[in-house]
């Protein structure tokens, strides 16, 4: 028996609950997390400027991260530890509308059904893999950007 989108989200969710990968904080500090994820954002364009794919990608994929922990703190009292279950945090809380998750993973679909996981299958790529990480392309790093610029909007916007 398959089980729905929305069982299998839960499913996770209590899963990351278990491993303790949410973390109690106070709310206020959630403009930390944006400044950082602004910050790190500033400094993958910087890095694309200056041909460095492999840390271009890296720092949007952190980006997105601290993004997603701004919203997460702001409204739950509570951030992550890690990408998956930040994302799987963001859905089961419904702090991703829907249509804006729908749009995410049109853009990313080739790698994952949870939208983001481009950016941080190609940060694995760029930050672990001494062989592979050429592969990292200008359009994927510029894909990687995008995405944060929206998500880091979007999140402000929440």
């Amino acid at each position: 028996m398959k089980l729905s989108n929305k069982k299998k989200i839960k499913e996770l969710y209590e899963d990351c609950e278990r491993k303790h990968k949410f973390i109690e904080d106070i709310r206020k500090h959630a403009n930390k997390h944006l400044g950082k994820a602004k910050n790190d954002l500033r400094i993958a364009k910087k890095e694309f400027e200056n041909n460095g794919r492999d840390w271009a990608i890296i720092k949007a994929d952190y980006s997105i991260f601290h993004a997603g922990n701004y919203l997460l703190l702001k409204n739950k009292g509570f951030f992550c530890k890690n990408h998956p279950c930040l994302l799987i945090a963001l859905k089961h809380h419904k702090l991703i509308s829907g249509e804006f998750y729908k749009k995410l993973v049109k853009i990313h679909k080739r790698l994952s059904d949870f939208g983001f996981d481009l950016t941080f299958q190609l940060k694995e790529l760029g930050q672990y893999d001494f062989y592979e990480w050429k592969r990292i392309t200008k359009e994927d790093v510029k894909l990687g950007i995008r995405t944060a610029e929206r998500f880091i909007q979007f999140a402000e916007n929440a």
